[in-house]
């Protein structure tokens, strides 16, 4: 049984190093000939000689596309997520106004039931009369804390 060469065992390390870094964002598993040679343990000059440089770049490629479309699914899911919780939101709002809406009828009921007329319910309260300064209306002997 013939023992691999150094390049058919360099080629199989690199292949298996590229196809689980593709997997990974740029910045955890960059894919440049140096990054890639420091992995290894080899030197770039290896790489170039043997022409491993060109499926270091295809793969490098196939990453990047790889993290936009990663990327654009993460945005998705973020913004998914945040019409889940709006709509959520929404729901509690729709039951509390419900309860509000209910609690107006009772006191509607209420006020007819007990002779006042509803619409004065409605009507606004007046505004307290202000026309008098209370600027050191506090009593003497008083103390503020």
């Amino acid at each position: 049984m013939a023992r691999p060469s150094v390049r058919d065992e360099l080629k199989r390390r690199l292949m298996e190093h590229l196809a689980i870094a593709e997997t990974y964002p740029p910045e955890d598993r960059p894919l440049d000939v140096r990054s890639v040679a420091a992995v290894l343990r080899i030197s770039p000059t290896t790489l170039y000689k043997y022409g491993l440089n060109r499926q270091i770049n295809a793969s490098e490629q196939r990453q990047r596309e790889n993290s936009l479309i990663s990327g654009a699914a993460i945005e998705q899911d973020y913004f998914k997520d945040q019409i889940r919780k709006l709509t959520e939101e929404i729901e509690k709002e729709r039951e509390r106004s419900k309860g509000l809406v209910g609690r107006i009828a009772i006191m509607e009921a209420n006020a007819a039931r007990l002779g006042f007329d509803p619409e004065e319910m409605h009507k606004p309260i007046l505004k307290p009369v202000r026309t008098m300064s209370r600027a050191g209306s506090r009593k003497p002997g008083r103390r503020r804390f």
